[in-house]
C-alpha cells in the first residue's frame, strides 16, 4: 500500500513527530517511513498504550476491524530504529506545543475528537446517564472510576450510529459469547449480573438519516433471545417503499431491511430492542438518589412528548473536536487550517489528519485514505531541502522525568495480557492501568 518513495538523493533527514496513536497518526506514520526513507517519526499519545479507539473504541467482538493493530505493529517492528512511541505524554503540560515546533521539522496533528458532545438537557447530570464513548471505553477495558448501574430493566440510548447501535448490542449479548473476546472480567461480571432487558434505541431524524452502517445493524436485530425491531410508522414506511428504487444500493439494502424489520413482526423474547425515529430527549428526570428514572423524548415531526422509564441512559450523539493548548484558530475558535491539512507555524511545518481536522465522522478506511494523502504532502514538502538536526522532544521528556511508556513496554503489556487470557480461554485479559502495572515492573 505505501510503496511510492521519494528519491533518496535530495530528501532531508527530516525529524518528525506525529501526535496520535491511533488509525490517522500510524496509517500516517506508515506513508512517511515509507516514502521518506531517512526520516524518523517520534509519536505521542496521551495513553498510556497505543492504538487509539481502535483499543477503546471497536466492540470487543468486531476483532476483524482491530486487524489494522498488525499494520501498526508492522511499522513499529520494521522501522524500529527510526520509529518511537511515547506513551502516557500528555500534550499540553508533559511538552507543550509549542516545544514540538521548535523539536520536529514538522508536527503532524492526529490526535482525534476525544470529548464525548454534551447531551445538553435539563437533568442530564443525573446518575448513570452516561456518554457512548465512556461506555464503550468502560466494557473495552480503559480504567474509569465510575462504573454503568445495570440493575434496572430498562434502558434507553440516544443516537442513531454505529456506537448506539454497539452498545445496545453488548447489553443484550449473551456473555458466553462475549467471553471469547477481549472485554474484561471485571466488565464481564457486571454484564452477567445485569438486570437491563428492555432496549429503546432513539433518533432524531428519520430512517434514511441513520448513520449506522447495515453490518451493526443487522448484528443487533439478529441476536439471540432477544425481540429486536424497527419502528417505523405505516405512512414513513409507504414513503420509504416509494423512494427505495431511486436509492444507492447501500442506502437501498438497509431501508430494506429496516423495513423488513418493522414491530410486532417478531415473537417476544425475555429481551426487547426497539429502534426508534424522529425523537428527542427534552429533559431527564432523577429519583432522591439522583440517578436517572425518566428520559422525556419528543417527537420532532409532532411535538407530541412521551415520558420513558429507564434506569441507565446512554447518549451517543457524537464526539467534539478539542484543540490543544497553543495551537492557531479562525473566528469560529475552530482550528486554523492553510489548506485541507497543514496549519500555519513559524518554526515547522504542521499537518492535520483525522478527526481533529474536520467534523468527526468516518470509518477507520475513510481515516486511512485521509492519512495517505497527507503523508504524500509531507513527503512533497521535504523532497528538497536540506536538514535542519533538530533534536526531537526525548531530552525534554527525560529531564522533566515524564513517565512515558514505549513501543517495548507495549510489547510487555501486550504479551502478559495475552498470556492472561490464554489463560481464561479468551483473546486477552486486558490491564486496566498499563501506566501502574509497568512502572511495578521498573
Amino acid at each position: 500500500m505505501f510503496k511510492r518513495a521519494f528519491s533518496t538523493s535530495s530528501i532531508r533527514r527530516a525529524k518528525i513527530a506525529v501526535i496520535g496513536s491511533g488509525p490517522a497518526g500510524l496509517y500516517t506514520c506508515a506513508g512517511i517511513v515509507s516514502r521518506l526513507p531517512n526520516a524518523s517519526v517520534d509519536v505521542f499519545d496521551r495513553s498510556a498504550i497505543p492504538y487509539g479507539l481502535v483499543q477503546y473504541g471497536v466492540a470487543p467482538d468486531h476483532y476483524d476491524v482491530k486487524r489494522c493493530i498488525n499494520q501498526f505493529e508492522k511499522v513499529f517492528y520494521d522501522h524500529g530504529d527510526r520509529v518511537s512511541l511515547f506513551c502516557n505524554v500528555q500534550i499540553g503540560s508533559d511538552i507543550m506545543y509549542d516545544e514540538l515546533v521548535k523539536d520536529y521539522d514538522a508536527v503532524v496533528l492526529a490526535y482525534g475528537a476525544n470529548k464525548a458532545r454534551s447531551l445538553a438537557i435539563p437533568g442530564s447530570d443525573a446518575v448513570n446517564c452516561l456518554s457512548g464513548g465512556d461506555f464503550v471505553a468502560w466494557y473495552n477495558g480503559k480504567y474509569s472510576k465510575t462504573l454503568p448501574l445495570l440493575n434496572d430493566p430498562n434502558a434507553v440510548v440516544i443516537g442513531n450510529g454505529n456506537v448506539a447501535i454497539d452498545c445496545s448490542r453488548i447489553l443484550l449479548s449473551s456473555i458466553q459469547k462475549l467471553g471469547q473476546f477481549d472485554i474484561p472480567e471485571k466488565a464481564l461480571k457486571l454484564l452477567k449480573s445485569s438486570n437491563v432487558q428492555n432496549i429503546r434505541i432513539f433518533g432524531r431524524r428519520g430512517p434514511k438519516e441513520a448513520s449506522f452502517t447495515i453490518k451493526e445493524l443487522r448484528e443487533l436485530l439478529n441476536l439471540e433471545n432477544v425481540t429486536a425491531s424497527t419502528k417505523i410508522s405505516d405512512e414513513i414506511a409507504a414513503a420509504l417503499e416509494k423512494a427505495l428504487p431511486s436509492l444507492e444500493r447501500p442506502k437501498k439494502r438497509i431501508l430494506q431491511l429496516m423495513l423488513d424489520r418493522r414491530s410486532p413482526k417478531f415473537p417476544t423474547a425475555d429481551k426487547s430492542c426497539a429502534v426508534e425515529f424522529f425523537q428527542k430527549p427534552v429533559s431527564i428526570e432523577s429519583d432522591a438518589a439522583g440517578r436517572i428514572n425518566a428520559v422525556t423524548m419528543e417527537n420532532t415531526q409532532t411535538g407530541e412528548q412521551t415520558r420513558v422509564p429507564c434506569g441507565l441512559l446512554i447518549y451517543a450523539i457524537g464526539y467534539e473536536n478539542v484543540l490543544l493548548p497553543g495551537l492557531p484558530t479562525n473566528a469560529d475558535g475552530k482550528l486554523l487550517m492553510s489548506d485541507w491539512c497543514r496549519v500555519p507555524n513559524d518554526f515547522a511545518k504542521v499537518y492535520a489528519t483525522g478527526w481533529c481536522a474536520h467534523t468527526p465522522n468516518g470509518v477507520i478506511a475513510v481515516t486511512q485514505s485521509e492519512a495517505v494523502g497527507v503523508a504524500d504532502e509531507i513527503a512533497k514538502d521535504f523532497s528538497a531541502e536540506k536538514p535542519s538536526n533538530k533534536p526531537g522532544a526525548k531530552a525534554r521528556l527525560d529531564d522533566r522525568g515524564v513517565p512515558y511508556l514505549t513501543f517495548h513496554d507495549w510489547q510487555y503489556v501486550d504479551y502478559c495480557e495475552k498470556s492472561m487470557g490464554s489463560i481464561l480461554g479468551k483473546l486477552r485479559e486486558k490491564i486496566q492501568d498499563a501506566a501502574a502495572f509497568i512502572q511495578l515492573r521498573k
